[in-house]
């Protein structure tokens, strides 16, 4: 196997794994505060709280508690390994140019009302439209993360003369 080949298939593994663990620890405080298991739920309630603001009333359940971030962020994550799972079948893994950035911006775009629409009080968004405008959003920057992940270790081994390609 080509050396560019081989790294382009580490990266894409790498960031399907840590996409799965990822999602998995959103989960998790759930899973512990139904086990009972409190103080280290709240430990990741509190890590997540960096990245998200987790009002209840905008946070799927799990056995009767939040998980670690509430719906659209939920949805932009797990549209995200969406997104990289069908990347294959779409892109090369060692692709290293984006895709035009319209595209990315369109995906933005929907998301951005359904918040606006719920921050102004022009309608009222719901876990369907945070769910759906969410995953596209996610699924979409699979497709710019995998090419700038790659890209950026590439050129960092080459560099290092690591990497002959």
């Amino acid at each position: 196997m080509h050396s560019r080949d081989k790294l382009a298939g580490i990266v894409y593994l790498g960031l399907l794994m840590l996409s799965v663990f990822w999602l998995a620890l959103i989960v998790l405080p759930s899973l512990l505060m139904a086990g009972g298991k409190v103080a280290a739920s709240l430990i990741l309630y509190q890590g997540f709280s960096a990245v998200c603001h987790q009002i209840p009333d905008r946070t799927y359940h799990l056995l009767g508690f939040p998980l670690g971030v509430c719906s659209r962020c939920t949805a932009i994550y797990a549209g995200f390994l969406a997104g990289l799972i069908t990347y294959p079948f779409i892109s090369p893994l060692d692709k290293e140019e984006f895709p035009d950035r319209r595209l990315l911006i369109l995906a933005g775009i929907p998301m951005a009302l359904d918040f606006a629409g719920g921050l102004t009080g022009l309608f009222a968004n719901t876990f369907l439209s945070r769910g759906i405008t969410g995953f596209v959003f996610g699924g979409v920057s699979a497709f710019y993360l995998m090419p700038g992940v790659f890209s950026a270790l590439s050129d960092l081994m080459i560099r290092n003369h690591k990497l002959r390609i």
